[in-house]
């Protein structure tokens, strides 16, 4: 796939790694290039300094034949004006904004948008940590509601890498906890007996 990542943050250089890493072709795209330095150096990528919601930055990152495109700046404004452009004038297929404020996560729906919020996720697995609930959470990004739950590491799986761990279909581990420290999946973890899988699937 050809997928644009908008924002070379945390998350945008993490997820730019994991997709380069698997084989796509990547482009990410932040205005400080001083950002791409969060990019790990394995990433075979392209990084294009600009400002992302100039259809001329975007043209130049080969948006007309992208597959993708993924919007996980720290400004909500710049998510939803990329998405509208990627997905309104150059028709990609996917487009997905990341938003911090949930309360307007309904502008990104009005506009036939696909959104995750780490908010009410991060929210949502402390209240879990907290009182000890199964379900952690419940997020609904696009028109899918996507559960997240708590698991032990299976005992065949200690020791063994996190990318071994065999799912059923519509669900993948979004994250691990690890001496009460949450952190994204990396396909590279080594597991340990008091680790804790954080898998997440699509509701029905």
């Amino acid at each position: 796939m050809h997928v644009i990542i908008i924002g070379c943050g945390k998350v945008g250089s993490r997820f730019a790694h994991v997709l380069s890493d698997e084989g796509h072709d990547v482009v990410i795209i932040d205005s400080d290039s001083n950002s791409f330095k969060l990019l790990d150096p394995e990433f075979n990528g392209i990084t294009l300094t600009g400002v992302p919601i100039d259809q001329d930055v975007l043209k130049q990152a080969g948006i007309k034949n992208a597959d993708a495109v993924a919007a996980v700046t720290p400004d909500d404004n710049v998510n939803i004006m990329v998405c509208q452009v990627a997905k309104e004038i150059f028709k990609v297929p996917k487009v997905l904004a990341r938003i911090y404020n949930p309360d307007r996560e309904y502008v990104f729906h009005q506009f036939g948008l696909k959104t995750i919020c780490p908010t009410d996720i991060t929210v949502d697995i402390i209240k879990s940590m907290m009182i000890g609930e199964k379900d952690i959470a419940r997020q609904t990004i696009g028109n899918d509601v996507i559960f997240y739950r708590q698991e032990k590491v299976p005992h065949v799986f200690v020791g063994k890498r996190l990318d071994s761990v065999e799912l059923n279909e519509d669900t993948f581990i979004f994250g691990i906890i690890r001496e009460g420290e949450f952190n994204f999946a990396d396909g590279k973890i080594i597991l340990g007996r008091s680790d804790v899988l954080v898998v997440a699937n699509k509701g029905i």
